[in-house]
């Protein structure tokens, strides 16, 4: 039964909701590595197992981007993200350089290589202090994984400084 007059949920109108969160996260990741120096791309379409291209010093890394918004609801909480698409075939090091997860409530992201959630399908994050720890806890803000980052950092602050 409906409460307050709200609209029914269908299959299609949870897929648009869940589509539409899923570019709210895309739009936090895009000004994310904006603010980091990173150039970012969309590919055309939805084919691709990877959601976005990042261009870090002249090196092109495919990056698939995954975003939770709201606690899970099993036993022990934390946040759900899938490391595999609706297919649940999770993703290979062939097809994707990067799984960036953004905890939407927290706005903390988690930098992930494909090698760290080798055969799993998602994976239960706790980065609220006190709760649970994730062994995925080393991934936090790991943008140093990204290849080229800190030396791009690097160089570009370099060139900020004043001559002597």
């Amino acid at each position: 039964q409906r409460r307050n007059n709200a609209p029914e949920e269908t299959p299609a109108s949870v897929r648009r909701m869940t589509k539409r969160l899923g570019e709210m996260g895309e739009a936090a990741f895009l000004a994310k590595a904006a603010f980091m120096g990173m150039e970012v791309s969309r590919p055309w379409g939805d084919s691709n197992r990877y959601d976005l291209i990042i261009d870090v010093g002249g090196r092109l890394l495919r990056v698939q981007l995954k975003s939770a918004h709201r606690v899970c609801a099993q036993p022990g909480g934390g946040y759900h993200v899938r490391a595999s698409p609706h297919q649940r075939v999770p993703y290979g090091s062939d097809e994707i350089d990067l799984l960036v997860a953004y905890i939407v409530p927290e706005n903390i992201w988690y930098v992930f290589p494909p090698s760290a959630f080798q055969n799993m399908k998602s994976m239960r994050l706790f980065p609220y202090r006190g709760k649970k720890i994730s062994k995925f806890e080393k991934f936090r803000e790991a943008w140093h994984l990204i290849p080229g980052l800190k030396q791009k950092l690097l160089k570009e602050k370099a060139s900020r400084q004043p001559a002597p």
